[in-house]
């Protein structure tokens, strides 16, 4: 029966390692796209965003990248399509707990479209591919 099970267990790893990779996107298809308008005041939109997410977010501390063109897509066994567009600020936070101590800054991949936050990202370990452009 364990024989059984270890046999089952690499039979579904072997399985979804065959869907691992992203199909790439047409580049036509990225030129086209409705980005948005720039968004001139992304400090102040991200700033926002963490009000009602952080314990205390007047005290946070923010570390700003500058926006650049990006876009949210499905996951892998959906296909990998592009679903939203917009700009990609990459910002790290450092707020604090409950103890009102500092946790040490986290890293954030924020995507803003027409002035407002509409997903985050993170690179996906079990992927190829990142989730963003």
């Amino acid at each position: 029966m364990k024989h059984l099970m270890i046999a089952f267990a690499c039979l579904a790893v072997s399985a979804l390692g065959g869907c691992s990779s992203i199909k790439p996107i047409d580049p036509d298809v990225l030129a086209s796209a409705d980005y948005g308008i720039y968004p001139d005041n992304y400090e102040t939109i991200i700033k926002s965003y963490f009000q009602t997410r952080l314990k205390d977010p007047f005290s946070a501390q923010y570390q700003f990248g500058i926006p650049f063109k990006a876009f949210l897509r499905n996951a892998p066994v959906l296909g990998g399509d592009p679903t939203v567009y917009g700009d990609m600020v990459n910002t790290n936070v450092n707020a604090k707990n409950s103890y009102g101590a500092y946790t040490g800054y986290e890293e954030y991949r924020l995507l803003i479209s027409d002035g407002v936050v509409v997903g985050t990202a993170r690179k996906n370990p079990w992927f190829s591919g990142d989730w963003y452009n």
